[in-house]
């Protein structure tokens, strides 16, 4: 075991202390032993809500131990390889080769070669059939297209993890046997185990023969499912070092490129009443000096007036900085913005993805050009200075001149922003430009990645088009982009070019500084296996990957929005309009679907 005064001379040692407060360290021989792991550094890690909700929840079960792994940085990482030690859980320093499970949150296929480098640094074979302990298995969002990874994991977890995980981890402490194991957890809901489905090559994929689907579970009670108030405080910097409270869960906007929208679904809110406890709560257990109140799309709230509120009570009880993340532009008002200055916050970002009102209605982004402008006024006229602003280049029928349009309307904020703004300094924009990514269980999983030569012409467009100084703009790696879409949208013929990327060497591939292009390039290469045949247009009648994987929305209602996507047609977000025909009250339930149809009966 390292001791503590070992682990100081590597680079942030709080990252493997493991003894924050709040931390739970359990002891009981007898006892399930469960790594919880995240593959990516401590930060990124201790970051994630449900990363904190699984472990507070798994450790409140009686013959439950649930301790906490995370990706060592390069410098610990190489003085495990040279003394031969196992990689090792926080709280109790226990090689993860010790644990009956070990239990992967993973949100990116930028992250599979990270889950091969922990299992060989924990000495755990890496092939779901060469291991008979421990179990390994994932959940998160990757689990909704999880064939890259059905060679290394013994199953994956889809939808809500507050009542399939406590199921896993109780079915666990009674069968030990691993086969027996597999057997019986399949028929908890929301668990895919692939040993019991079978596939075949269809047209470009390799896809489920027989017809059979896995659902997702979801939380119904979500006003009292389990939320962690007395979470882990970390001991150093993490990127997301705030307290947390969830306010809703889903979203019903269905902009046709967010996976988010759809998985997520159906849209369950907290009340005002639960908010409020969870955040006093939170603030007391904790100490931290500022909390953000989580959701998909924060202002679209129900009581939004209600939530200020809140907002305003808890700020000025426990003098902390409240913030509210992921807001849309059209439910900005002058109250909320008046309330996030009241933090002392004066810039303000929004996702507005396209800058054209045709391409707009293509995405199903149903905002118009005047109301962003009134909102640029809004804000400047309220004092904040700075506005940051996310778009995507590479949409589906996006033309030169819908990009062109960015510069344009930024231009156009600009003029606005520094006539209203009542501040001496400067008013700024700074821009977020992503390519656009095509991800399964969307509208547009059918829709192409954008050649690179494209995107740089693009990106060069802008460059040339926007105005110097006063505007910050960012882009994103291209090709770190198009191997996510790969990897998103991969069959399980990608599993030995991800074990062949790894041998090469790739691993923190979401970091620009480790990414390298070339060597995954290589692999595919090698492999026989052309990349683009995964960021290529998919045709509409072929059987996908992940057809097996249900979230509830059909796929019928995924084909109609991309085909009104085409012809530029807009779907109303259902919470305010009709039923919008997703599947998700047929096939789960849904909230908005029995309120108004109970209040119409």
């Amino acid at each position: 075991m390292i001791e503590d005064y070992e682990l100081i001379k590597f680079n942030k040692p709080y990252f493997y202390f493991g003894n924050e407060p709040n931390s739970i360290h359990k002891l009981n021989k007898n006892a399930l032993k469960v790594a919880l792991v995240y593959p990516d550094t401590y930060e990124i890690g201790m970051s994630s809500l449900g990363f904190k909700i699984l472990y507070h929840l798994g450790n409140e079960l009686d013959g439950v131990i649930v301790e906490r792994a995370f990706a060592p940085l390069k410098d610990l990482e190489n003085y495990l390889r040279d003394k031969d030690i196992p990689l090792f859980s926080l709280e109790s320093r226990t090689p993860l080769n010790e644990f009956d499970f070990v239990a992967f949150s993973v949100q990116t296929g930028l992250d599979y070669t990270n889950i091969l480098n922990i299992l060989e640094l924990s000495k755990i074979p890496l092939h779901a059939d060469e291991r008979k302990a421990p179990i390994v298995f994932m959940g998160g969002t990757s689990s909704y297209n999880p064939e890259v990874l059905t060679k290394f994991m013994d199953f994956f977890v889809l939808g809500d993890g507050e009542e399939s995980f406590v199921s896993i981890l109780e079915l666990g402490k009674k069968i030990k046997s691993k086969e027996e194991f597999l057997i019986n957890v399949k028929n908890i809901k929301g668990v895919y185990v692939p040993k019991y489905f079978e596939f075949e090559k269809n047209g470009n994929f390799v896809v489920e023969k027989n017809g059979n689907s896995i659902l997702k579970d979801v939380v119904k009670n979500f006003e009292d499912s389990y939320f962690p108030v007395k979470p882990i405080v970390p001991l150093g910097s993490v990127v997301m070092d705030k307290a947390y409270v969830e306010i809703f869960r889903g979203c019903t906007r269905g902009c046709r490129f967010c996976e988010a929208g759809i998985v997520y679904r159906p849209v369950r809110e907290r009340s005002l009443k639960k908010i409020e406890e969870d955040a006093r709560a939170v603030l007391r257990n904790t100490g931290y000096e500022e909390i953000t109140f989580l959701s998909l799309s924060s202002n679209d709230y129900s009581n939004i007036d209600g939530l200020i509120s809140v907002i305003r009570r808890i700020s000025k009880e426990f003098n902390v900085a409240i913030s509210l993340p992921s807001l849309r532009i059209d439910r900005f008002s002058k109250e909320l913005g008046e309330a996030i200055l009241e933090q002392r916050v004066h810039s303000l970002t929004f996702a507005i993805e396209a800058a054209s009102p045709r391409l707009r209605n293509v995405i199903n982004k149903t905002i118009s050009n005047e109301e962003i402008l009134k909102v640029v006024e809004t804000a400047a006229s309220l004092g904040f200075h700075t506005l940051k602003f996310y778009y995507m280049i590479g949409l589906p029928t996006e033309t030169m001149d819908d990009v062109k349009e960015i510069a344009d309307l930024t231009k156009e904020m600009l003029r606005v922003g520094e006539k209203a703004k009542n501040f001496k300094r400067a008013f700024k924009i700074h821009l977020s430009i992503n390519p656009f990514m095509p991800q399964p269980n969307t509208p547009f999983q059918w829709a192409p990645f954008e050649d690179f030569k494209t995107l740089e012409e693009k990106k060069q467009l802008l460059f040339k088009e926007l105005p110097r100084g006063r505007v910050k703009v960012d882009f994103s790696d291209f090709r770190m982009s198009a191997l996510e879409v790969v990897l998103d949208r991969g069959d399980r013929s990608l599993s030995d070019v991800v074990e062949k990327a790894f041998r090469m060497g790739t691993k923190m591939d979401a970091w620009s500084e480790f990414f390298d292009f070339d060597l995954w390039k290589k692999a595919f290469d090698e492999s026989g296996i052309d990349m683009n045949l995964f960021l290529n247009e998919i045709p509409l009648d072929a059987k996908l990957p992940w057809d097996h994987i249900s979230t509830g929305v059909s796929k019928a209602y995924l084909k109609k929005e991309y085909l009104n996507s085409l012809k530029e047609l807009v779907t109303l977000d259902c919470r305010q309009n009709d039923c919008s025909g997703c599947g998700i009250n047929l096939s789960l339930f849904c909230p908005t679907f029995d309120i108004k149809n109970h209040s119409t009966s």
